[in-house]
C-alpha cells in the first residue's frame, strides 16, 4: 500500500511543506493525522536526517525549495562488537607455525553411531531357545502315486444284499450344505420311484469331473495324519492307507446291518495312474463327463475355449456306495458323521468327510447333484 500526505512542518512557511510517503504490505487502520504526526516527528530529528541533494544545489536547474525538501535517514550501519581475526592458512606441506593449527582427536566430541557390534560376534547355531519357536514350517507332504489296488482288500465289488424290508430309516437326512444341481437337473428334485437306485461317489485320489465336487489325495506314509477338506478354502481330502482301510470297514458294517436299506459297494482303481499326479481337473459348468444336451451345448461352446474337457470318472480312484434313492440323504449324513480313529487305542478321531462335497449319481452313472 502506498499513501501520500502533505503538511507544513513546525515553524515553517508555506513554501516548505513536507510529504509523508508510507509503504505497507497490508492495509493499516491508522488515520491521516497519525501518519502526518509520525512524519513530523521523523523530520524533527534532524540529526538523523541529511539532505542528499545539498551538494547538487546550483548545479542542476530548478527551484531551490524543491531540493531543500528532500531528506533521507542518515543512520550509519551498525558495527559488529565481536572482533574476528582473519585466518591465515599456511602453505600445504609447510611447517606448523602456531598451536592453533594443532588439533587432537581426544578433544573431539563423541561420535553418535549405530551399535553394530553384533555383526562381529561368532557364529551361533542356536540364537533362540527351543521353546521360543512354537510354530514350525509344515512338513511337506509326500503323495502316493502308485496303484491303490492293494490298499483295500478284495473283493472290490460287493453286490447289494437282497432285502424285502420296507421299514423306513430313522436317521436324519443330511442338510448341512445346499446341493448344487448338475444340468439338466434342477432343484427341488421330484420324488424317486419305488426301487430306484442311486450311488454316492467318494473320491480317493484325483478330482471328480463335476464342478464344486471335493478332490482327494493319498499320503505315501501311512503313519501321517489324514486331514478333512475345507470347503471354504477349496481344499482336498487327505487320505492314508490306514484311513482308507478303516472307511472300507465302516461301509462293510453298514452293508451287513442294512442301517439305511440294502447297500452295494465298489472300489474303482484308476485306469491311468499318472493322471492322479494332477490335483485338480477342469469342469464345464458342473456338467462333468456327461454327454452334452440341447440345454448345455451353448454353455459348453463358450467354455470350450477356456477349459479343456473334464477327465472321465474311470481315470479317478473312487468308491461308490449303491443304495435306495429314498435313503440318499440319510446315507449322506452317515458318511459325514464317520470318524477315523487315529493313534493308539483311538486317541484322536478325525471326520475325514466332514465339509466335503460328494456327487450323487443315478442308475446310469450320470450326475444328479453335488452335496
Amino acid at each position: 500500500m502506498f499513501r501520500t500526505r502533505s503538511q507544513l512542518p513546525f515553524g515553517s512557511s508555506a513554501a516548505r511543506p513536507i510529504v509523508v510517503n508510507q509503504y505497507s504490505l497490508y492495509t493499516e487502520s491508522s488515520s491521516d493525522q497519525d501518519l502526518l504526526l509520525r512524519g513530523r516527528l521523523a523530520v524533527g530529528h534532524d540529526i538523523l536526517w541529511i539532505n542528499p541533494n545539498r551538494g547538487l544545489r546550483g548545479t542542476l536547474a530548478g527551484p531551490a525549495q524543491i531540493w531543500s525538501t528532500a531528506f533521507e535517514l542518515g543512520w550509519k550501519p551498525p558495527k559488529n562488537n565481536t572482533e574476528r581475526s582473519l585466518l591465515n592458512f599456511s602453505e600445504w606441506d609447510g611447517s606448523i607455525g602456531s598451536s592453533d593449527d594443532i588439533f587432537s582427536l581426544d578433544e573431539l566430541q563423541e561420535f553418535k553411531n549405530t551399535d553394530l557390534s553384533f555383526l562381529f560376534l561368532g557364529n551361533t547355531k542356536r540364537l533362540y531357545s527351543e521353546g521360543s519357536l512354537q510354530e514350525r514350517a509344515p512338513k511337506r507332504r509326500k503323495l502316493d502315486v502308485a496303484s491303490l489296488r492293494n490298499v483295500i482288500p478284495q473283493p472290490h465289488v460287493l453286490p447289494t444284499i437282497a432285502s424285502v424290508s420296507t421299514k423306513k430309516s430313522s436317521i436324519t437326512a443330511y442338510s448341512k450344505s445346499e446341493p448344487f444341481p448338475i444340468p439338466p437337473h434342477t432343484l427341488p428334485l421330484p420324488d424317486p420311484l419305488p426301487y430306484t437306485r442311486r450311488s454316492w461317489v467318494i473320491p480317493v485320489r484325483g478330482s471328480l469331473p463335476w464342478q464344486h465336487a471335493t478332490s482327494a489325495v493319498v499320503l505315501l506314509d501311512s503313519t501321517d495324519t489324514p486331514e478333512p477338506a475345507d470347503p471354504n478354502a477349496h481344499e482336498e481330502i487327505v487320505w492314508t492307507a490306514a484311513a482308507l482301510g478303516s472307511f472300507w470297514s465302516f461301509l462293510l458294517l453298514l452293508r451287513d446291518k442294512s442301517t439305511v436299506g440294502p447297500l452295494g459297494l465298489s472300489f474303482h482303481v484308476s485306469q491311468n495312474v499318472t493322471s492322479n499326479l494332477q490335483p485338480t481337473y477342469p469342469e464345464l459348468s458342473g456338467m462333468g463327463a456327461q454327454p452334452l444336451t440341447q440345454n448345455t451345448e451353448a454353455a459348453a461352446s463358450t467354455m470350450s475355449s477356456l477349459r479343456p474337457v473334464a477327465i472321465p470318472l474311470t481315470f479317478i480312484d473312487h468308491i461308490k456306495v449303491y443304495h435306495d434313492a429314498a435313503q440318499s440323504m440319510q446315507l449322506r449324513n452317515l458318511l459325514d458323521a464317520w470318524a477315523f480313529e487315529n493313534g493308539e487305542a483311538g486317541t484322536s478321531r478325525i471326520r475325514l468327510l466332514k465339509g466335503s462335497r460328494l456327487v450323487l449319481l443315478d442308475e446310469r452313472a450320470k450326475g444328479i447333484f453335488v452335496s
